[in-house]
C-alpha cells in the first residue's frame, strides 16, 4: 500500500464518526434553522428543571401562551443563566409545530452553527481523501 492510499485510508476512518455528528446534529440544526425563518418570540415560564448527572441542569419544562393565547409547554435546552422555576424568559416556537422552541438566548449564539462545522470538516476531509485516491494515486 502507498502512502497516499494508507492517509486516504486513515482520512476514511476520521470520517466515520465524523458522520455520525453530522447525523445526529442534523435534526437539531434542521429544527433552529425553522425556528429562526418562521419563529415567534414569546415570554415562557419555567415548570421543571430537568438535571442529568447530578445536579447539572440540561433541560427545563416550560408553558407559554401561542399567538391566539392557547397554552402550550415544551422541553428546551436551558438558558444562561438557568432560570429557576416561576422565573420567565424569552423563547421562539415554531406556530406550525408549537412544541418544537428554544430560547431566544440559545437561538442568538454561535452555538446553533456547530452542525455547519461538522458538515465542513466532513466534506474537507472527504474531499482530500479523494484527491489523494485519484490524483496521487
Amino acid at each position: 500500500m502507498s502512502g497516499t492510499s494508507v492517509a486516504a485510508t486513515a482520512i476514511g476512518f476520521i470520517c466515520l464518526p465524523l458522520t455520525t455528528l453530522v447525523l445526529l446534529s442534523l435534526p437539531t440544526q434542521l429544527r433552529d434553522n425553522r425556528l429562526k425563518r418562521r419563529g415567534i418570540e414569546t415570554e415562557a415560564v419555567c415548570r421543571e428543571r430537568i438535571a442529568r448527572r447530578g445536579i447539572l441542569v440540561h433541560f427545563i419544562r416550560c408553558t407559554y401562551r401561542q399567538v391566539d393565547g392557547r397554552p402550550m409547554a415544551a422541553v428546551i435546552n436551558t438558558p444562561r443563566p438557568v432560570p429557576y422555576v416561576g422565573d420567565t424568559f424569552t423563547i421562539v416556537y415554531d406556530p406550525q409545530r408549537p412544541t418544537e422552541a428554544a430560547s431566544a438566548q440559545y437561538l442568538a449564539t454561535r452555538q446553533t452553527k456547530i452542525g455547519y462545522a461538522f458538515q465542513a470538516a466532513l466534506a474537507i476531509l472527504v474531499t482530500i481523501a479523494v484527491l489523494l485516491v485519484t490524483v496521487f494515486n
